[in-house]
């Protein structure tokens, strides 16, 4: 199955770095725009913002992967 070869655990480090990472950009933008740099500051905008929906993308399907996982009966195979 697909979903054996990804490390769930791993997924959510990165997940998690990807959060933080959010944030330092954040403030990285909110000091670039105070300095007098919009250019720059926009550009941190929109990286903070690829973070943020590549951490709630990798945080859902790591989320789908543990209930579906959850959910599947094991299968009994019988013979006819």
């Amino acid at each position: 199955m697909a979903m054996k070869s990804f490390d769930l655990d791993k997924l959510e480090e990165i997940a998690e770095g990807l959060a933080l990472g959010f944030y330092m950009l954040m403030f990285m933008a909110l000091v670039t725009l105070l300095a007098g740099a919009p250019g720059s500051g926009f550009e941190l905008l929109i990286a903070g913002w690829l973070a943020q929906v590549g951490r709630a993308g990798i945080e859902e399907f790591v989320s789908e992967a543990r209930s579906s996982a959850s959910r599947a009966p094991a299968r009994s195979r019988t013979s006819g």
